[in-house]
């Protein structure tokens, strides 16, 4: 790519291919383009729609990391209760992929809503949860449903508006995404302090199944058209099979390695022996076999690409560690009530929405992203650096600062990168680049949970981080 152009929205872009041209020289198959152009009322009606699934997605995931000492304690899982997190993470990055490329073929809408009864389906197993296994594996269930809803959302936004638009329409996306981050801490810790925790996750049913009916309505989105026959032809089983495979084979390991499983254990060993076998097979079936497949690895190809997934996996380390433990530090280290907890948190969440939308209003009127993205990273990793200072005695207006420091990363950082990809590939990989994203920064943030589970048991966590 030019460096003249690198960081600017140009207007060239390359589109979709035209229908009638046969899929050379990549040989895939070409796909109908589902990009639509509606009046601001219909529009603003679809960012109603996409909002209401991402608050809920995300309120799911706060709330839950916020309950989760609580939820540790009365189940008897202590020391492995942030396996409710990773176990989401692993079943979710499992399934971006596979959601990205079956929303092209079977369309937006019927996979949004598959995705919003699969989080409901699976949190209302996780109410019922007696051990720590069950609620574990339960909880992957709602990751199948969660690692949909955030992909297919923010294609959704990709395929209303122009790309000089996506800046700041996402800068909206950013904000819902806030909100979402915002209501769940206070939900999660009301709920847990009451000793209604189960409640964390069945609160959550009734209103993806309200949501997915009534997506039906909201979002006029283009139908895909063709027979089911000729678009179950279509799927990537191969791929399918080996991706999210070699995904969740190499995460439980890598992720248990050390706590529920000894390295150098005949588990861990036969795990990733097979999970990198299954790696192997789906990058070369994705090279050389596959006419529709779920990653493209022509992508990479593009220098930019590669470079913003890589920072995508690096915002997910940082992103989905500070969501899961920051709330276990108040509760462990400051000795904070849940509910204290959550509305502490509101100070990481809520100003993202007003940093996300003015990220966006930059974008959109400068039609740069360069620069927001390299401010946002500075901050991110300024305030991330003096997390290191935090300690038992630290004094609560340290904490808030740093964390509003934080907050401006994350609302510069985490939809800009998705703005920027789309600058630089194809209007027709719309839906792949977002779940090459969201896949990339999903497996951060099992890597960066992981990481933290050598030190996250109440007993020796934060004793040794914080307070040696």
């Amino acid at each position: 790519m030019d460096n003249n152009k690198m960081g600017k929205i140009e207007d060239d872009v390359p589109t979709s291919l035209d229908p009638d041209e046969p899929a050379q020289p990549d040989r895939e198959i070409v796909l109908q383009d589902q990009s639509i152009r509606l009046p601001l009322s219909r529009l603003l009606m679809i960012y109603f729609g996409i909002g209401l699934a991402l608050i809920l997605s995300f309120m799911d995931q706060t709330s839950v990391s916020t309950a989760a000492p609580v939820i540790g304690t009365d189940i008897g899982g202590s020391d492995s209760i942030t396996w409710v997190g990773t176990s989401f993470l692993v079943a979710n990055c499992a399934m971006h992929l596979v959601y990205g490329r079956l929303s092209d073929i079977f369309g937006r809408k019927l996979m949004l809503q598959l995705a919003l009864l699969f989080l409901g389906f699976g949190n209302l197993l996780c109410g019922f949860a007696k051990t720590p296994i069950q609620l574990y594996c339960f909880r992957a269930i709602s990751g199948l449903g969660g690692g949909g809803i955030n992909g297919i959302a923010m294609t959704v936004v990709s395929d209303v508006v122009s790309l000089k638009d996506r800046g700041k329409y996402q800068g909206l996306i950013s904000a819902a995404t806030s909100i979402g981050n915002s209501i769940g801490p206070f939900a999660g810790g009301g709920l847990a302090t009451a000793g209604q925790w189960r409640w964390v996750f069945w609160m959550t049913c009734p209103l993806s199944v309200l949501i997915a009916i009534s997506t039906h309505f909201i979002l006029p989105l283009k139908p895909v058209v063709g027979s089911v026959k000729t678009k179950l032809r279509q799927i990537d089983y191969t791929g399918i099979i080996l991706g999210a495979g070699a995904t969740v084979l190499l995460l439980v390991p890598i992720s248990g390695g050390g706590s529920a499983f000894a390295w150098n254990s005949s588990t861990v060993i036969a795990l990733l022996v097979v999970g990198g076998a299954m790696l192997v097979g789906f990058l070369c079936s994705q090279w050389k076999l596959s006419r529709l497949p779920i990653l493209p690895l022509r992508l990479f190809r593009t220098p930019s690409v590669s470079i913003l997934l890589m920072q995508s996996f690096l915002i997910g380390f940082i992103y989905y560690g500070n969501i899961f433990y920051v709330p276990m530090y108040f509760q462990y280290v400051k000795g904070y009530t849940a509910l204290k907890s959550g509305a502490l948190v509101l100070a990481y969440t809520l100003p993202q929405a007003f940093w996300g939308v003015l990220g966006g209003q930059i974008i959109s009127r400068t039609n740069r992203y360069k620069a927001v993205i390299i401010f946002g990273s500075c901050m991110w990793t300024l305030s991330s650096g003096l997390q290191l200072l935090w300690g038992r005695t630290t004094t609560l207006g340290k904490v808030i600062g740093i964390l509003q420091v934080n907050s401006l990363g994350v609302g510069w950082c985490l939809q800009t990168t998705l703005v920027a990809m789309m600058a630089v590939t194809p209007d027709k990989d719309r839906a792949v680049v977002t779940a090459s994203r969201n896949f990339f920064r999903t497996m951060g943030g099992a890597f960066g949970l992981a990481g933290d589970l050598e030190m996250s048991t109440p007993s020796t966590a934060y004793q040794r981080i914080f307070v040696s």
